[in-house]
Parts: structure tokens; sequence; C-alpha cells
């Protein structure tokens, strides 16, 4: 209970720092300054961690559960040819076309 107490402390004073920022005293608003610079190099490295383990493992199981089916369809039987039959048209049958 005291940890979330003192996180909520944390919160507010950051808050309270971001709102006054131009107001703080020198010795805080260095310290303020640090601390935002420090945040913004932590949230790239840990962005690039999480993507990067959602991208390997994302893909990596999309990649092993469609394995099988990719060998299904590679020895899937072609047909004989492609050719469609058509019906004989008419002069009549071209009058209304669309």
């Amino acid at each position: 209970m005291k940890f979330f107490i003192v996180l909520a402390a944390l919160v507010v004073i950051v808050l309270i720092c971001d709102k006054y920022e131009s107001k703080l005293p020198p010795p805080i608003s260095w310290i303020y300054a640090l601390w935002k610079k420090f945040s913004h190099v932590l949230g790239i490295i840990m962005t690039f961690i999480i993507l990067t383990v959602l991208w390997i493992v994302g893909f990596g199981v999309y990649a092993i559960v469609m394995k099988p089916f990719a060998y299904l369809a590679r020895y899937k039987r072609e047909p004989e040819s492609f050719w469609i039959e058509s019906e004989v048209t008419t002069a009549d049958s071209m009058k209304h076309q669309f």
C-alpha cells in the first residue's frame, strides 16, 4: 500500500512540475530537465525493445503456424487447363450490354 502512495505522490509532483515548469526555482528546474532527458532516452530504448520483441514473437509464431499450410499448397494439384467454356454470342445479345 505504501508503494502506491509513494507512486501517486511522485505522479502528482511530476504533474505539478510539468504545469509550472517556467516558474520552478533553479535547482528543481535542473533536476526536472535532467529527468525529462532521461525519460526521453529511456522511452526510446524501451520502445525499441518492446517493438523488437513483438515483431519476433508476432511474425515468428505466424511463420511457424503458416509453414504446414505452405507445404500443403505446394502439392496441390493444378488443373489440366485454365480454359473457360463460353456461350456462343449473337449480334442480338450485344445490343444491351450494360
